[in-house]
């Protein structure tokens, strides 16, 4: 595997439980608060050989961006241990949503993956139309610094908004086999992605806890990373959170997985953990 976006692909693992579903609906208010924490832990399973490869902490906060109240969701990512002698990862993605409208505002990231770097931009901005948003896009890199303008709809945000957004979906409106479709804003380009809701079952968490999921199947990113549609799974906590408790993605080389380690803050009960005899 490919390792120089490997943050990238864990904010992509979280996030794939999906953006607007058709025939779903959104539940009125938005399922995680300010104060809400909840960290990660990344695996790879090469073989007979499992190794922590580091670890992923979102955090929401809050802030005002032009005048704007908004949630400051923040995702940091970082190597450990044994694995940092062969790759040292520490990047943080930042996104602020409108507390009013769930849209995107503003967005900034940095990554430094060994001698790799780069930081970009999103600023978003109205344009006056019902259904799109204007955004500004500077990238900045090794080679030198870019800037791109350019509308996206509505449906559309960065990969951390995404992640948060999506949680509002009503997944008891959702029945097995539904697919639904979702878009991504990843540097310039919009991806236009599908999804599978497959039904609910226990998973068993890295750490030992049990939790019932809701479990659904990304038709997305063949090519370089997945053979096929069934490559990816992600575990929804099954209550009134919805937070992912456990991704799996196989990969040319193995696994990666994702494993919930804690969550604090959180809106609602945690219901969908069970309890230890």
């Amino acid at each position: 595997m490919n390792m120089k976006h490997i943050i990238s692909l864990v904010v992509v693992m979280m996030l794939s439980i999906g953006n607007i579903f058709s025939q779903v609906t959104y539940v009125d208010t938005p399922v995680f608060k300010v104060g809400e924490k909840a960290t990660y832990g990344i695996f790879f399973n090469l073989g007979f050989i499992s190794m922590k490869a580091g670890k992923v902490n979102f955090e929401v906060g809050e802030a005002v961006v032009r005048g704007e109240d908004c949630y400051k969701l923040t995702v940091s990512g970082y190597t450990q241990g044994m694995f940092e002698k062969f790759y040292v990862v520490r990047d943080t993605f930042t996104s602020y949503l409108s507390k009013k409208t769930l849209q995107p505002v503003y967005y900034h990231d940095g990554k430094h993956e060994d001698s790799y770097w780069s930081y970009s931009t999103y600023n978003y901005t109205d344009n006056g139309q019902t259904d799109s948003l204007h955004v500004h896009f500077e990238y900045i890199k090794k080679k030198g610094t870019s800037n791109t303008e350019f509308n996206i709809s509505k449906k559309a945000a960065d990969l951390v908004a995404t992640c948060y957004k999506i949680r509002n979906i009503d997944v008891a409106s959702m029945s097995r086999g539904d697919v639904a479709g979702f878009s991504l804003l990843f540097e310039d380009i919009v991806y236009e992605l599908g999804l599978k809701f497959t039904g609910k079952q226990t998973v068993k968490l890295k750490n030992g806890d049990k939790y019932k999921a809701s479990v659904f199947v990304p038709t997305l990113i063949k090519g370089n990373l997945f053979k096929n549609d069934e490559d990816l799974k992600v575990y929804v906590a099954d209550d009134d959170n919805h937070y992912p408790v456990y991704v799996e993605a196989s990969l040319k080389m193995g696994k990666a997985v994702a494993s919930l380690e804690s969550i604090t803050g959180t809106k609602y009960e945690q219901s969908g953990i069970k309890k230890k005899k």
